[in-house]
C-alpha cells in the first residue's frame, strides 16, 4: 500500500497533496486579486491599477485561471457515482499543465512588452510556474491523487 488511509477521503478517493493546492491558487492569482480589490471599497481600483496596470492582462488572468478554480472546486465533489465529474478531474493534470504554459506565455508576453527590462515579480512568477509545471508532470502523487479508482 503506497499511502495511509489518512491520505484518502470518504469515498475513497486519494487527497490532492497540499502543493497542488497552492499551485493551483497560484495559478488563480488573479482572482485573488480581484476579490481582495472587490472586498476593499474604497481602494479598489487602486489595488487592481498598482496590480494590474493594464486590464487587459487582469482579464487574461481571469480567464486562464479559472481551470484551477474549476479544478478546486470539483476534486471534492468526486463520488463514484459521479463519472462524468470523474472523468472531468482525471484530465485535471493536462489542464494544470495547459494552464502553466499559457500563464507562462503571458508572462514571457509582458517581458517582451517591456524590451526584456528585468523585474522581480515576472522573475518568481516564471520560476514558480516552471518549478510547478515540472511538479506537475513528474509528481506520482499527483496522478494517482486526480486518478478515478476502480470501485468494485
Amino acid at each position: 500500500m503506497r499511502y495511509g488511509l489518512e491520505q484518502y477521503d470518504h469515498h475513497g478517493f486519494l487527497k490532492a497533496p497540499i502543493w497542488l493546492w497552492l499551485g493551483w491558487l497560484f495559478l488563480a492569482k488573479a482572482w485573488v486579486v480581484f476579490v481582495v480589490a472587490g472586498a476593499s471599497r474604497q481602494s479598489g481600483s487602486d489595488i487592481l491599477a498598482v496590480v494590474y496596470a493594464d486590464h487587459r492582462f487582469l482579464y487574461l488572468g481571469l480567464a486562464l485561471g479559472l481551470p484551477s478554480l474549476i479544478l478546486m472546486w470539483l476534486i471534492n465533489l468526486r463520488k463514484p457515482d459521479r463519472l462524468k465529474l470523474n472523468r472531468f478531474v482525471a484530465m485535471g493534470r493536462t489542464i494544470t499543465l495547459f494552464s502553466i504554459a499559457a500563464q507562462w506565455i503571458q508572462i514571457s508576453y509582458q517581458v517582451v512588452l517591456t524590451h526584456g527590462a528585468f523585474h522581480w515579480s515576472n522573475a518568481l512568477t516564471l520560476v514558480i510556474l516552471s518549478w510547478f509545471a515540472m511538479y506537475v508532470y513528474r509528481s506520482r502523487t499527483v496522478a494517482d491523487s486526480l486518478r478515478t479508482p476502480k470501485f468494485a
